[in-house]
């Protein structure tokens, strides 16, 4: 079993990253299911929910950077085949998909003639206004991608936990910080 450990600089942004999409699922929940239509508390959660998507589009891009310059410690040799598959199409798909759904949510604002804001500062119109019917399509994409991202973070925990508890290789330490 290795003992190494990811990057400081890998999981500071893992565990910012981590909250920030905490808070992008439940704001996101809120404002379109919880939340009166056209309300002040709905526009507040729009905009946060904009602003902290575009914060999160830079951490992921300094993740990839750090990824590429810090290589990460490997899986232990006693996790094989299918399980070390499927660790890597997780990993992978933890990179994928918040690119995705950023990329929609910007798309769905920028569609429905609207320029992304990040707290207040405009962001540059990366799509261009082009109406109601590629804005719903990006809207659903957004979700439904979104959701997807939720239950591979869901099963990227799991499997963190059921290699500690149950298979007795502890690799959560990897991504913590302090000793073990």
């Amino acid at each position: 079993m290795t003992h190494e450990k990811y990057h400081l600089a890998a999981r500071l942004i893992h565990w910012i990253m981590a909250a920030g999409f905490v808070f992008m699922w439940g704001c996101g929940y809120a404002m379109t299911t919880l939340v009166e239509d056209d309300s002040p508390l709905e526009e507040l959660l729009f905009d946060l929910h904009i602003s902290i998507g575009v914060t999160l589009l830079a951490l992921l891009v300094l993740r990839i950077a750090v990824r590429l310059a810090k290589r990460p410690p490997p899986l232990p040799d006693s996790i094989r085949g299918t399980e070390r598959t499927a660790a890597h199409l997780g990993h992978a798909a933890l990179y994928a998909l918040p690119a995705l759904v950023i990329a929609l949510g910007w798309a769905e604002t920028n569609f429905g003639g609207h320029t992304v804001q990040w707290f207040g500062v405009e962001m540059p119109q990366v799509f261009p206004e082009t109406g109601e019917d590629l804005q719903d399509l990006s809207e659903d994409l957004h979700m439904w991608l979104a959701y997807t991202m939720l239950a591979v973070t869901a099963g990227h925990i799991a499997a963190a936990f059921k290699h500690r508890w149950f298979d007795g290789h502890d690799i959560i330490h990897r991504m913590t910080f302090g000793d073990r």
